[in-house]
């Protein structure tokens, strides 16, 4: 399989960036796994054998899966397990408002072996598909510096140089599930999407997965035989560094821009590459009001001005297609209806994580994956509490309000709408701007079937040629439930 870059990291403990997330998927062994298809998809146990909801979802049991053992064969521990769930909130920016810690997590043992219980002070209805994040799967430290996981595949080369990186497959829980799973595989850097493809019709890759394609050469790949074409959860958005000179600085002028930006026209500037993205409720299938637009309006006094007379303003992105053309586009967009001269500053991608962790831009034209598949990955990095909203300087009492009254609310209908009025509530009040979601194309050797893609975004890769996955419960009502394959 391709990659169109190296990794930016294969730290375990902080993932940073797509490709190391697909590489490392394929090392650990995540306490939980996404099945099924489409609006069916929903997380089912993997490192754990259980996973079960004592209540509203305050309280949780985790039973370890058996037959866990690191590469040296040693078991792995119950407290490996916990610690991966511990891990789970650190990445993913996740907010437990008016707490301290997080939620609290007991060793204990029953009639069938060791299970750990977790206590949380706000009710954690989404908490199977927040353990699918791969950075909670377990890992440990080696003596030498590294690490190593239970996964069913062990890394035997990683050359920069070469942009390759290979994998055999090992002894593991995992892989005893999957008998006929490849017993290698190889990532290959391809900078260039016409090289990956070229290799690909060489031979050369069994798999070719890209995003980030100019619209002839997604129509190109998208209407060969082995494509498979699949929205990702995965979000273009326009952010403004709070305090710039900008009435994009303001919610009025933010709600201004997105009323008037016409998502269905850029979108068919970029035929197929794009998808218009109003809200987050599309990102993933079968989400009640998916995509429904913002009810707000323009406002009465639209908040215009004539070309050069405000300051200017810097526009921060990728330099990869087609952020290009989409960047050029919001440029003309705000220099005709706010008044700022647009200066774009493409960066390489390494170049671009970095101003991002900075905060060094002005305007931003960012594409963020969910790190798992609910609307509160992308919602609660703007409680004033998190890092992230630290870093960027922004606290908003009414975002506060909204997301703690979402984290709170037990599971049940209200919690979906309490939902709605945080994300209604962070459009209105953050300095982001949702425009698009990001489309895919995959081509595959004819032998295997459609590419298993998570909602996250990842690929299962020793799925490709393994027999179908479990079918997946989740908990659907406040009464004790229990989750398993």
């Amino acid at each position: 399989m391709d990659l169109d870059d190296w990794p930016l990291s294969l730290d375990p403990y902080h993932i940073v960036d797509f490709n190391q997330a697909l590489v490392l998927d394929t090392l650990v062994d995540p306490l939980t796994r996404e099945a099924g298809t489409g609006a069916g998809t929903r997380p089912v146990p993997a490192a754990l054998e259980s996973l079960e909801c004592l209540d509203d979802g305050h309280t949780w049991r985790m039973r370890p899966a058996p037959d866990q053992t690191w590469d040296d064969g040693t078991p792995v521990l119950l407290a490996d397990i916990e610690a991966g769930v511990h891990r789970a909130w650190s990445p993913t920016a996740f907010v437990l408002p008016g707490t301290l810690g997080g939620p609290r997590t007991t060793r204990v043992r029953d009639a069938d072996g060791p299970v750990l219980e977790l206590r949380s002070p706000i009710p954690l209805p989404f908490l199977p598909e927040l353990l699918a994040f791969p950075g909670a799967a377990p890992v440990r430290e080696t003596r030498d510096g590294g690490w190593t996981a239970s996964g069913p595949y062990r890394p035997v080369r990683a050359d920069r140089g070469q942009g390759r990186i290979e994998l055999r497959r090992k002894p593991s829980r995992r892989s005893r599930s999957r008998p006929d799973a490849p017993e290698r595989i190889v990532f290959q850097v391809h900078a260039e999407r016409a090289d990956a493809v070229a290799a690909f019709d060489a031979g050369e890759l069994d798999v070719c997965f890209s995003t980030g394609l100019d619209p002839d050469a997604f129509a190109t790949l998208a209407g060969r035989p082995e494509a498979s074409v699949r929205p990702l959860p995965v979000a273009c958005r326009l952010w403004v560094k709070p305090g710039i000179d900008s009435p994009l600085d303001t919610p009025e002028g933010r709600a201004e821009f997105s009323a008037g930006w016409d998502r269905g026209a850029a979108g068919d500037a970029l035929p197929g590459v794009v998808l218009p993205l109003y809200g987050y409720g599309r990102l993933w299938p079968g989400t009640p009001d998916a995509d429904r637009p913002s009810a707000r309006e323009r406002s009465a006094r639209p908040l215009r001005a004539a070309r050069g007379v405000r300051a200017e303003l810097t526009l921060t992105y990728a330099d990869f297609p087609p952020n290009d053309t989409v960047s050029r586009a919001l440029a003309r967009d705000i220099e005709d209806r706010f008044g700022h001269r647009v200066r774009l500053r493409p960066l390489t991608f390494p170049a671009f994580a970095a101003a991002v962790a900075a905060v060094d831009y002005e305007l931003l034209y960012c594409i963020s994956p969910a790190p798992f598949a609910h609307p509160a990955s992308l919602l609660t990095p703007f409680h004033s509490t998190t890092r992230g909203a630290r870093a960027l300087g922004f606290s908003d009492q009414a975002v506060d309000t909204a997301l703690e009254r979402a984290l709170r609310t037990p599971t049940g209908d209200g919690a979906a709408e309490a939902w709605r009025d945080a994300e209604e509530t962070v459009r209105e009040r953050a300095p982001v701007v949702p425009l698009f979601q990001v489309n895919s194309v995959t081509l595959r050797r004819a032998a295997l079937p459609p590419p298993d893609i998570t909602s996250s975004g990842l690929v299962g890769l020793e799925r490709m040629t393994g027999p179908p996955p479990p079918t997946a419960l989740t908990p659907t009502s406040t009464e004790r439930r229990a989750v398993s394959p």
